[in-house]
This record gives C-alpha cells, structure tokens and sequence, in this order.
C-alpha cells in the first residue's frame, strides 16, 4: 500500500493536477486539440441504497483532449458526508470505496477513442486515483484512511436531441467497467473488521445523461465481487447523482 501510495502521490505531483467520467463533446469533423486549466468547475449531489447523502465539489482539473480524440488529465475532487442513517459502520466505511469521488480524492484519466460517427462514439476509458477517507473507526481512535483505486471499462456516448442555434442538446452515455480498491492491511481490521480484503476487484456500471454540457443525472451500480463476507461488504450498491457544471 505504501509503494502504491508514493506512485500515486508522485504523478499527481508532477501532473498538477462516471460520476465525474469525463465526455467529448466536440464534433468528429471539427475536432482541435485543447489544454484547459479549471477550478472548482462543478458540484455534485449523491445519494446511495446504504443511506448516505453527500456533497462533492471539484477543486482543480486539468484536461487534455488531442485532434485525434484522445483525453486525459487529472482531477482533484472533496467529497463531504452531510447524512447517514446506516447503523453498521463497516457499510458506511464501503460507501466512500465504491464512491468514485469518495473521501479527498486524486485521480489520473485516459480515454482512447475505439469507434465514432456523427452521432455517437465509443471509447476505452481508464482512471487511477488515491483517495483520504474520513471514515467511521470501529476501534480506536483513527479517523482517516487512504486508499488506491483503479477503474477500467468502454464508454458509449450518444447525443440524442441537439439543437446548434439554441445551444441545446442532450447527450446519454454508459459505462461499464471494472473497478479496483487497495486499502492496507492496518487499516482492514480499524474500519472493516477484516470484512474486507487488502486488494478488492469488482464491477460498475454507470449510466446518464448530460443536459446541455452543465447538468448532469447519474445513476451507478457497483459491487466488490471478492469480499470475504459478501453480507456485508459485498452487496451491490446503487447510487444517484445530480451534478452542475459551471464552466464546460
């Protein structure tokens, strides 16, 4: 976890730099190359099946999205808790791992484009990211723990109602994909009483739509497939997001 730990912390240093999947909105035919610097850009209410309702805002991210219809670049996201009524501490502590944009979190995204037409596209789409977690100890006194992630999946996109001169349309996409968590093996038995593995694989699926490039409905289905008590740990959890972007 430590060595996982550094690497992540040392590219999101040298970078500066779904729920927060990033779209191409910009037509095959008319695509340039754009490099773009934004602060806190967007916002983002979420509410889950476990009972939590929480706040995220987007501190910084930077994007890069080349002629050719490739995209990266790194975001850095603050996910608060404002309600949860869940009584099993180790349900809310899984709340944050299976959130994309749970805890304080840093991530690095890459979208390679595998198909597009006028009208829709499909894309490989991969993130890695660290996120600090303020979670809820079962024993001690620790309050916070980090965790690497990792996501890997295709994203279809497709606009479904445009309309150039009002600068109206409405895009749908969705995302499959699999999902990795790293938690370590010190933090397991604090925050999940061992109901956890240190290296946990599972799967996402996301899906939404996007109301003229500023809002932003999301609904997402998760799971960790490897949890050693599947009762616990391992339910399928589904999330809704109502997000806002100021600035596309």
């Amino acid at each position: 976890m430590k060595n996982l730990t550094l690497l992540l912390l040392s590219i999101i240093s040298f970078s500066l730099h779904s729920q927060l999947l990033e779209l191409d909105y910009r037509s095959p035919e008319k695509k340039e190359s754009q490099f773009k610097i934004s602060l806190f850009r967007q916002y983002m209410l979420g509410v889950n099946t476990l009972g939590h309702v929480d706040l995220s805002g987007e501190v910084m991210s930077i994007n890069y999205s080349s002629s050719s219809g490739f995209m990266g670049g790194l975001s850095v996201i603050g996910t608060t808790s404002i309600f949860y009524k869940n009584k099993d501490d180790k349900k809310n502590n899984l709340t944050h791992l299976l959130n994309p944009t749970g805890g304080f979190n840093g991530s690095l995204y890459f979208l390679f484009t595998l198909q597009e037409k006028e009208k829709s596209s499909l894309k490989l789409s991969s993130r890695l990211g660290i996120k600090w977690i303020k979670g809820s100890p079962l024993k001690g006194f620790e309050n916070y723990f980090l965790s690497g992630y990792g996501m890997l999946g295709s994203v279809y996109q497709r606009i479904l109602f445009e309309d150039a001169p009002e600068n109206q349309r409405i895009d749908f996409w969705l995302y499959p994909h699999l999902i990795a968590s790293q938690v370590g093996e010190e933090n397991l038995e604090v925050f999940f009483d061992n109901n956890l593995e240190s290296q946990n694989y599972g799967y996402g699926l996301q899906t939404g739509l996007v109301i003229n490039r500023k809002l932003r409905l999301v609904f997402l289905l998760n799971q960790f497939l490897s949890s050693p008590v599947p009762e616990t740990t391992g339910i399928p959890v589904l999330r809704f997001t109502v997000g806002y972007r100021f600035r596309t």
